[in-house]
């Protein structure tokens, strides 16, 4: 109200609020500020105009004549495979990431494709660096009022899956055991001061590192496609791809999912081909 319909549109009377000059309005704040701007101000308009409507102001609502929002989902540029490996090697010479400890990180996500929600929430209990193996069963959220948590499920259901790492990757998690730290959680990338990652923080750090490297935008969720991608090069199956990433197999039926533990070595070479670890 005070930022966007009082300055714009505050000075109409609600007779003169008509379909015609609150679409015009809609889809200019639409267009200069953003699509979810927008469908937040008309709802906010929906519901001044109902209450001028149920005290008999105006006949009708007239937001309820508007066309509908459209906003497209734009999805994270994957990171291109010959550029993968420079780019990790940028990011382990900047001094900032390296004092955030973001490095090893980046690299995990990078060479596994598992979301950051989950990196953050990987716990030592979960990793067998004998059989090269993590099993990725945990979540890091923020919840109302307690902070960031650990939950003791992934995203969805067809999350929960046990990995095989590729042989660079095992080794930075293989330094990272023997340095230790302070980290009372038992948690594989926890913060410098050993507790528990915001993965909502780190997706800022990345960004700021990227920034300073002059990276592109590849997000966190880019890399779950760069490794999707990596993985289709190398000849693996939509399956063998979706059980690798934790996503549920869509020609089965609903509700039911794929096999949880891909223990082969086809995705783990794969990748070791790409990072340059």
């Amino acid at each position: 109200m005070r930022k966007i319909i009082g300055p714009r549109i505050g000075d109409l009377a609600v007779s003169e609020a008509t379909p015609d000059r609150l679409q015009r309005f809609i889809d200019t704040i639409a267009q200069e500020v953003g699509v979810g701007t927008a469908k937040t101000v008309r709802s906010v308009l929906s519901g001044m105009m109902g209450l001028a409507t149920r005290a008999d102001a105006v006949r009708h609502n007239p937001v309820r004549e508007l066309t509908p929002l459209e906003q497209k989902a734009v999805g994270a540029t994957p990171v291109p495979l010959d550029e993968l490996a420079s780019i990790l090697e940028q990011l382990r010479g900047d001094q900032r990431a390296q004092d955030l400890d973001l490095v090893d990180l980046v690299e995990f996500v990078a060479g596994t494709g598992v979301r950051i929600s989950e990196a953050c929430a990987l716990a030592w209990e979960d990793v067998d660096l004998g059989a090269g193996t993590a099993t990725v069963r945990a979540n890091a959220v923020r919840a109302t009022g307690r902070g960031v948590i650990r939950q003791e499920h992934t995203k969805t259901e067809a999350g929960t899956r046990r990995i095989r790492v590729p042989g660079g990757v095992l080794g930075i998690l293989g330094d990272r055991r023997v340095r230790g730290g302070p980290n009372p959680h038992g948690l594989v990338f926890p913060t410098v001061l050993g507790n528990l990652r915001d993965p909502r923080n780190t997706a800022r750090d990345w960004a700021l590192a990227r920034g300073r490297l002059g990276i592109g935008e590849y997000t966190f969720h880019s890399f779950r496609k760069t490794v999707a991608t990596a993985l289709d090069q190398a000849g693996l199956t939509p399956r063998d791809i979706a059980e690798y990433l934790g996503h549920a197999d869509p020609s089965l039926t609903m509700g039911t999912y794929m096999s949880k533990t891909v223990g082969g070595t086809r995705a783990a070479d794969a990748l070791d081909a790409v990072l340059g670890l």
